[in-house]
């Protein structure tokens, strides 16, 4: 008994030992993930500005150009100019014009195509709207009042293409589309799309087949389909398309809000969630011919899709999943996934998406007191909502043919947003590689993701400065968009000291290319 004792008491201890030493063999190895080069910061360019006075809009041009728009802050009283710059790649100045502000005006959005730019503005009658058409040659501009239809619309979105501009709003919740022509006074509503707003997947126009489509969500509570609209640049409507699951998928698969591929009709793709049994959560990814050939691909199946946990949390998730499926229960995944447009791809088209939750707070008596000056009845809920956490995002690389290539993950910080809008950049290199960067405080967060590649989630730069002994003081409203390839641009406003002389507030633009 004795002697069995002995060898029980061994081979735990060797079992020990042994998990121990798997468990030292994740964690070196989660920590020796390859660390990748920074960008090169090349180009620079700066303003002097400061964000007291002035606020500017940066804006990606179709021929990689940068075009950046200047104004004085709260320009809405008096007399005043805005000024628009167009940068070349080498962000040295190309063209620059200047217009009258008009008072009780303000900048809505900015769009552009092949050869001409487009800014819109309100105005103090919330039924008027204001169009500056800009050739991107010359920077001449020439101006257009317009009519809407409703005076309770709220814009979201707009794009353009052969000289139409396009809208999408929400008035009373619901959605609508509009179509502005700048040789008409009156914005024609669109009585193509019908929904919530939370129900559009996409508007775009695709530049390929000179088409302006939508995509929306539609479910009467147990069934879901997704419908595809296309239009051409005079409003009317060209094609219309109903994606559904068949019959053996449509009781369990809930399709959610999709994104379409450019190109011509026969060759696009539908890619979005969808959820099992609800539209509340995402479990997968569906990619779709219009045609209505369906594809799923479970997100907890995807190959890195676990990489932002912890060795640890990894084992816990397998683990779970592996009862899952013994016991043949779906496993549900009470996230939701923030899908970017799909970009063009050297093996085909990729999918970015951020993955998100809803982030509520209990409140205790004292909290709930001093938000609403009394202390909680029965019935009163002490639950806060604060935001949307994002917690990583995923990257999915498929073929011409809609196959699934690669996927990998970047880790985010576990940050809570109150708006729900994308919080990453993406961009795809010449090489097939993506990179995804966001920009937080004084730091450009960067991660670039390749196909069977683990690298590390906490690589960070400073925006550099015009020269090596300068020394950044201040730094305020600093942000980074994609400006074309693996190009992206960061810009905002910097107090800066040099080695000798005074202090100097910019506002600045600085490339980096990846």
């Amino acid at each position: 008994m004795q002697r069995f004792r002995y060898l029980s008491s061994l081979l735990l201890y060797i079992v020990a030992l042994f998990c121990c030493a798997l468990n030292a063999a994740a964690r070196q190895k989660y920590k020796n993930r390859e660390k990748p080069a920074p960008p090169d910061q090349t180009y620079r360019s700066e303003l002097k500005s400061n964000s007291f006075d002035n606020e500017h809009y940066v804006q990606a041009l179709p021929d990689s150009a940068l075009l950046l728009v200047s104004m004085k802050r709260n320009a809405w009283f008096g007399k005043n100019d805005f000024v628009l710059t167009k940068y070349d790649r080498q962000l040295k100045r190309v063209w620059e014009t200047k217009y009258e502000h008009l008072p009780n005006t303000g900048l809505l959005f900015i769009s552009a195509e092949r050869g001409r730019i487009y800014l819109l503005f309100s105005t103090l009658t919330s039924q008027k709207l204001l169009l500056y058409q800009v050739n991107a040659k010359t920077g001449m501009a020439t101006a257009s009042e317009h009519t809407l239809p409703s005076s309770n619309l709220l814009f979201k979105e707009m794009t353009a293409l052969d000289g139409q501009v396009f809208l999408s709003a929400v008035d009373r919740f619901t959605l609508n589309m509009l179509h502005l022509n700048p040789l008409q006074e009156e914005v024609k509503l669109l009585p193509a799309v019908l929904g919530m707003e939370k129900d559009l997947g996409e508007f775009r126009v695709d530049t390929l087949s000179r088409a302006v489509e939508f995509v929306v969500a539609e479910t009467n509570g147990q069934r879901s389909r997704v419908q595809v609209k296309r239009m051409n640049t005079k409003g009317d409507v060209t094609g219309t398309y109903f994606i559904q699951p068949d019959l053996n998928t449509r009781t369990n698969n809930t399709l959610q809000p999709a994104r379409l591929t450019p190109g011509d009709t026969l060759n696009k793709f539908l890619v979005g969630t969808y959820g099992y049994r609800t539209d509340k959560y995402a479990n997968g990814l569906f990619i779709s011919t219009l045609a209505g050939q369906i594809a799923y691909y479970d997100l907890y199946k995807l190959s890195h899709f676990f990489e932002y946990l912890s060795p640890r949390g990894k084992r816990r998730m397998k683990a779970k999943l592996a009862r899952k499926e013994e016991k043949e229960r779906a496993l549900i995944l009470e996230q939701q996934v923030l899908l970017h447009p799909i970009m063009p791809h050297p093996q085909g088209f990729a999918l970015v998406g951020e993955v998100y939750y809803p982030h509520y707070t209990t409140l205790t008596k004292d909290e709930f007191r001093k938000e609403n000056g009394r202390l909680p009845h029965y019935n009163d809920k002490r639950i806060r909502f604060d935001g949307y956490q994002f917690t990583h995002a995923i990257a999915c690389v498929f073929d011409h043919e809609g196959n699934l290539l690669w996927d990998n993950t970047y880790k985010l910080r576990n940050q809570t947003y109150p708006a729900l809008d994308p919080t990453l950049k993406a961009g795809v290199s010449s090489a097939g590689n993506i990179t995804l960067v966001y920009q937080e405080k004084d730091y450009v967060w960067h991660k670039t993701l390749k196909p069977n590649a683990s690298f590390t989630n906490k690589e960070r730069v400073l925006v550099r400065l015009q020269d090596k002994t300068e020394k950044r003081i201040t730094s305020t409203n600093e942000q980074i968009i994609h400006w074309y390839g693996s190009n992206f641009v960061a810009f905002g406003f910097q107090r800066i000291k040099p080695a000798h002389g005074e202090a100097r507030t910019v506002f600045y633009l600085q490339n980096m290319a990846f």
